[in-house]
């Protein structure tokens, strides 16, 4: 072979590869601009575009090989010494099952995240609150990867009595060590369903207030007034009293009052307190503020007044506490709230 012929050969490679490989791009980008206005998942349009690759690039693989030799003997004889002792139709059978599994599991990624996605949208239109259709959203994502783990196992003839068999026997002995994740769960389950609260919402619990940032279905994710994000598990949120801060768009706050009697008139103190707080622009009119003797300790009268505010206008407390100060200069305040630090 002369060096020019040589040179023709690995040109015309060369071509046949750029070819095949152009021309795979090119129905890649044909393929995904048309799946892209479907309602598949990104996931799986991808996936799409790139196996549109390979049967151009095989044959144009296979064109620059037979351009560059018409002989093969050597190769089939390495290939021989390779694989002697093993049956040609066992290593079809097993490549066969391999590349089906992986197609397998990469399809039922794309088929999970596309059903989720129209799951999503259509509940959405029904206008399904959000803790619902995440809670829907996991559930049509783990369905769709357990068929496809079965089928996997029966395309490589596996009996399904004994995968079913052992995760039988592993759920029995996992479940003692693993309880409070399982209350957890089930606790998140509740939480999804009966939505004492949202994303979003400002909620206070035993310990705690803060925004739900995200409910899942072990624990609850909360960023608090302070501004630290924790996690809270769903079974002590579950458990627990909640307060929901934001199901309403008023709240009612109390401030304590203690005031020398000498200071004390039945009718005018409450009628200066009351002149007092509705001075306030951010006090609400309706409900009313009230004012009321909780009791006499001493030489001091004790007083509890109720009034409304917007929710999320606390400042309006502290207001009301200086605007108190300077009518009653001899009178403790403190404020006291149901609903913890909010």
């Amino acid at each position: 072979m002369t060096m020019t012929e040589i040179i023709l050969r690995i040109s015309l490679a060369v071509v046949a590869v750029l070819a095949g490989l152009g021309l795979g791009l090119l129905l890649r980008r044909v393929l995904v601009r048309r799946l892209k206005k479907t309602v598949l998942d990104d996931w799986l349009i991808q996936t799409l575009g790139s196996l549109v690759l390979v049967p151009p690039l095989v044959i144009a693989a296979a064109g620059a090989f037979d351009i560059l030799t018409n002989r093969v003997d050597q190769l089939l004889v390495a290939w021989l010494f390779v694989t002697e002792g093993i049956q040609p139709g066992d290593v079809r059978v097993v490549a066969a099952r391999f590349l089906g599994s992986l197609l397998i599991i990469v399809f039922s990624i794309g088929v999970a995240r596309t059903l989720s996605k129209i799951t999503m949208r259509g509940i959405g239109e029904k206008r399904l609150d959000l803790n619902v259709r995440i809670l829907i959203h996991r559930i049509t994502y783990i369905l769709v990867m357990l068929i496809a783990v079965f089928w996997v196992l029966a395309l490589w003839q596996i009996a399904i009595e004994l995968p079913v068999a052992v995760l039988g026997t592993l759920t029995v002995a996992i479940t003692f060590s693993v309880q409070d994740i399982l209350k957890d769960l089930i606790a998140g389950i509740y939480i999804l369903l009966e939505h004492p609260f949202f994303i979003g919402d400002q909620i206070s619990t035993a310990n705690y207030t803060g925004q739900v940032i995200n409910v899942e279905l072990r624990a609850t994710h909360l960023r608090l007034v302070s501004g630290e994000d924790i996690t809270i598990p769903n079974s002590l949120v579950f458990g627990g009293v909640v307060i929901n801060n934001s199901r309403y768009t008023e709240r009612r706050s109390t401030v304590l009052l203690s005031l020398p009697l000498v200071d004390f008139s039945r009718e005018e103190t409450n009628a200066q307190i009351l002149q007092c707080v509705n001075e306030l622009e951010e006090v609400l009119k309706k409900p009313a503020p009230v004012v009321s003797m909780s009791g006499i300790t001493g030489e001091n009268v004790e007083l509890i007044l109720r009034f409304w505010i917007t929710n999320g206008q606390l400042a309006t407390v502290t207001d009301v506490v200086y605007a108190l100060r300077t009518t009653l200069p001899t009178a403790n305040l403190s404020v006291k709230e149901a609903a913890g630090d909010v």
